[in-house]
């Protein structure tokens, strides 16, 4: 896609958070953060990219950064993070994260 040609701040920040969705369920962590962050310079007020990051940050274990990233979600208007969380341990399919994820929450 040429992201050039998109010239709408919003439309573009949406189409990069729905990118780097699917990068994140491919495992594509690394292509995730990248659309992440640039939906964040298209959207900064939008919570939709820091919840990605977040959840990000969640498959890649490092919770506390996560959580940071889900808070900042919050500031923006998000009220789904915890359902998010709970989606991501729900979705793990690897028996010892979950069990450190969960471990992480308690």
């Amino acid at each position: 896609m040429n992201w050039n040609k998109v010239h709408e701040s919003d439309l573009k920040g949406a189409l990069l958070v729905t990118r780097g969705a699917a990068f994140r369920d491919l495992g594509r962590l690394d292509e995730a953060e990248k659309c992440a962050v640039q939906a964040m310079e298209c959207q900064p007020e939008s919570h939709q990219p820091y919840t990605l990051m977040g959840a990000i940050y969640y498959d890649r274990c490092e919770y506390a950064k996560g959580d940071h990233w889900f808070d900042m979600a919050a500031e923006r208007g998000a009220n789904d993070t915890d359902d998010e969380i709970e989606r991501i341990v729900r979705m793990t399919k690897d028996r010892d994260k979950r069990r450190d994820v969960a471990k992480y929450l308690l």
